[in-house]
């Protein structure tokens, strides 16, 4: 029989060989990810690809980043310069712009976006020689109830984001999360189109790949992370197309050693999992108490 202090023993011994797999891993995602070269020719040549890939150049590059990067570096300047004595009025045409240009083009841009991605998605699945699954009323359903909780999950995601980097220290650990979501994002077109899992069996799959996701993740990640936010979020939208094309042909692999202390599967996705859940159940509540409510009224005049 085996003692505890063996079995932890056995345990330690075997993480170093893990722990190499996890980093061979992760560099195979990062190899995988680094294949634009492919993800370019595909563009080229396919019409539709082409064509939704320029779209988002031409809005997120040149109409939304380029008029932003005009603005801060040569119009804000000479404002600043000329407004010297009146610094109200620069703060309130500041205001005025953003308002009235740089949110509506980058709310715009968000929804123009999806449209674009999806086509992509779709596009360079074709390519790829698969077929997509064709759903059925309960399917369409599903897949409904699916998109409304998988939104609802990435929202908690980017919120609990954004605390994180107010807090001292966590850059490292806000990059992570982030590089696990781009990761998600990229491969969770094909395996909607494929049709075959629901929402939390395409998170299980990601969890129980999580090395080579997060290799995947790292080159896209590290292209738009370290900028200001606006800046950062156009530099996405330019380069997420491409890293969408090479999803498709990707081929992740998990790792096998399993005796070492590194887990099997990372839960990337269960506190967010839980603060949804906790916020549908909030929800349900809140509309029984309004139906009980609309329903007395109705039996006492009966």
């Amino acid at each position: 029989m085996v003692t505890f202090k063996e079995y932890v023993t056995k345990r330690i011994d075997n993480t170093i060989p893990q722990v190499n797999e996890m980093f061979k891993l992760i560099w195979l995602g990062v190899v995988d990810s680094m294949k634009l070269k492919g993800a370019i020719i595909r563009t080229i040549k396919s019409e539709v690809l082409r064509k939704n890939f320029i779209n988002c150049i031409f809005l997120n590059g040149i109409i939304f980043l380029g008029t932003y990067l005009i603005y801060l570096y040569w119009v804000s300047p000479m404002l600043n310069y000329l407004l010297n004595h009146f610094p109200t009025l620069s703060n309130m045409f500041s205001i005025i712009y953003f308002s009235l240009w740089v949110y509506p083009v980058y709310i715009f841009s968000i929804i123009a976006n999806s449209k674009w991605y999806t086509e992509i998605a779709k596009e360079s699945f074709i390519i790829s020689g698969r077929t997509t699954f064709a759903n059925s009323t309960n399917g369409i359903l599903s897949s409904f109830v699916d998109e409304i909780y998988r939104n609802l999950l990435f929202g908690v995601i980017l919120v609990m984001s954004a605390i994180i980097a107010f807090i001292p220290y966590t850059n490292f650990i806000n990059f992570v999360i982030i590089t696990w979501l781009y990761s998600f994002w990229c491969f969770d077109y094909k395996w909607i189109l494929r049709g075959k899992w629901n929402l939390l069996q395409r998170i299980q799959y990601f969890e129980t790949h999580w090395a080579y996701m997060f290799g995947y993740g790292l080159i896209f990640t590290t292209c738009s992370f370290f900028f200001p936010m606006l800046i950062g979020n156009a530099i996405f939208s330019i380069l997420y197309p491409l890293f969408i094309i090479l999803s498709i042909s990707a081929k992740p692999t998990k790792m096998v050693n399993q005796d070492g202390i590194l887990p099997k599967q990372i839960p990337i996705f269960y506190v967010p999992e839980i603060i949804v859940n906790v916020i549908l159940k909030l929800y349900v509540k809140y509309q029984n108490k309004q139906g009980d409510a609309k329903s007395t009224p109705t039996s006492k005049q009966n």
